[in-house]
């Protein structure tokens, strides 16, 4: 290019300091490594990290393989690609840029001590997926680094890897159990884009003993090096502090099959709802004992049983490995159907069952702030739930509500030959036959018993209880109830627990 030097102003000179600044410039904006407004502080040394579901959210591609990635949060590098996004930002003008706060708590809940050390296992369906899973996706699986998903139905749902559970039940069982007609259904409305929501059912319940013993099978091969396994619901709120403080405790090279107890005939099983809880040992002896198994025994002896917990039992037992009772760490209650004792008192809450999902995000927010308060290292205890989510809801006059009082139950008989809970009406005492004349009534004769700390009326029909609990606003048969609660008794018999010295950890075999 020529330039003429009688242009005025324009010099070879002046010509080059341009050119030389506006590569400086260039190599300024683009050259050199940028820095997001996530990135750390100056002064701090930048370190490769991987990103993990807690501190980072991240979608999984649909690619090959992937278990080990799904079950860990971590990418396997030969089949999957991670791609990662920042926490959500305000988007900021050119003139300024402003962070969101973000709670210490859910930016340290993946480097509690203990995180490392247990895998979460979720157990749901896919025609109830999309309405449970997004709450544990915003509140507890963004904290727990190794987890995975079980259903009915492979897929991925937010960017999750979804394994089912039954993709390799043998094709004899597939062609012999009706239930396994629900199975064929929703691959067919996955393949047509329909709802699987409509598929909610009794033969899809039916599916899910089919899922507890590969499910537990392929959690351990996916992480073998876990110390811990814990199994919850889709219903089920986990409280991820008491979890890990719990487990910090435990030896995971005892075989642990811990859970909220229950029977069916001799057999005594963790109940799923509340979630049950493996120890190494114990998934290495039943993973052993599966392969050796399951085809030929244990599959069979699914299709004879009720559900799929009793039938992991009875896996677990043919394995070697005990059943330990961790009531009330783990039960199968929500904080309105449990009966407030001296015998949970000073326990510490591992976990609920029966949660609805704004259930479990109100649980969720209230242990977060308790962790903010208290740090990792005191746990909640089921004195503290009562004190947040009951106490401020009794009072001796509720409309509309049913406490759930259950302990004495007097109907007055539509004629005098009737007969109530096997007791001759005219064998009550007069105190009793009058309770069921109004509400006033009920509460007077729940006065005069000792014992007797709440009361509920409803159409001639008076319910007395001996423990506290709270219940829920009528519906459906329970509709008209009225309900109220004596509360000084109630104080004082709370107060009388205390004080709580130290959590009660303790579960027994």
């Amino acid at each position: 290019m020529w330039i003429s030097s009688a242009r005025p102003g324009v010099t070879l000179s002046r010509l080059s300091f341009v050119v030389v600044a506006s590569f400086i410039l260039l190599f300024w904006n683009y050259g050199l490594p940028q820095y997001s407004p996530t990135s750390r502080f100056s002064g701090q040394e930048e370190k490769a990290t991987t990103p993990t579901p807690a501190a980072t959210p991240h979608f999984i591609l649909d690619t090959p393989g992937g278990d080990y990635a799904a079950a860990t949060g971590y990418p396997d590098s030969a089949t999957e690609t991670i791609i990662p996004e920042e926490i959500n930002l305000p988007e900021s003008s050119p003139s300024s840029i402003t962070i969101a706060s973000v709670e210490p708590s859910l930016i340290s809940c993946s480097d509690a001590k203990g995180a490392e050390d247990v895998m979460v296992v979720l157990k749901t369906s896919a025609v109830e997926i999309y309405e449970k899973l997004p709450e544990h996706l915003l509140t507890l699986f963004r904290c727990t680094p190794h987890y995975a998903i079980f259903s009915d139905l492979q897929g991925i749902v937010a960017g999750q890897n979804i394994y089912d559970a039954l993709e390799n039940t043998t094709v004899e069982t597939k062609e012999k159990h009706k239930e396994f007609e629900d199975y064929r259904k929703i691959q067919q409305y996955r393949a047509e884009w329909q709802q699987l929501a409509d598929l909610k059912g009794e033969g899809t319940k039916a599916l899910d003993k089919w899922k507890f013993l590969p499910m537990v099978y392929k959690s351990y091969k996916m992480r073998p090096q876990a110390k811990f396994f814990v199994f919850i619901e889709a219903d089920t709120s986990l409280s991820w502090t008491n979890l890990l403080q719990w487990i910090n405790r435990l030896d995971s090279r005892i075989p642990y099959y811990a859970g909220a107890p229950s029977n069916v005939g001799k057999i005594r099983f963790a109940q799923r709802g509340g979630g049950f809880l493996l120890s190494n040992a114990a998934a290495t002896l039943y993973a052993t004992a599966y392969d050796q198994r399951y085809v030929l025994k244990w599959e069979k002896m699914t299709a004879g049983e009720c559900c799929g917990d009793v039938a992991l039992a009875l896996g677990l037992n043919d394995a070697h490995v005990e059943f330990y009772s961790a009531f009330p760490l783990l039960q199968g209650e929500t904080p309105a159907s449990l009966d407030w004792t001296k015998r949970h008192w000073c326990a510490p809450v591992v976990s609920w069952h029966h949660m609805s999902p704004n259930e479990i995000d109100i649980l969720w927010n209230f242990q977060q702030a308790w962790v903010k308060r208290n740090g990792w290292d005191t746990p909640y205890l089921i004195k503290n739930a009562f004190e947040e989510f009951v106490a401020p809801r009794l009072s001796p006059d509720r409309e509309n509500w049913d406490n759930l009082s259950q302990d004495q139950i007097i109907i007055k008989p539509a004629d005098a030959d009737s007969i109530t809970d096997g007791a001759d009406w005219y064998k009550l005492s007069d105190l009793d036959k009058n309770s069921t004349a109004s509400f006033e009534s009920c509460k007077y004769a729940c006065e005069q018993q000792n014992d007797c700390v709440q009361y509920r009326y409803k159409d001639s029909e008076c319910s007395l209880g001996k423990v506290i609990r709270l219940g829920r606003r009528a519906h459906g048969d329970s509709l008209g109830y009225r309900s109220g609660w004596i509360m000084d008794r109630i104080k004082n018999l709370t107060d009388s627990w205390e004080p709580c010295s130290e959590p009660n950890w303790k579960f027994n075999q």
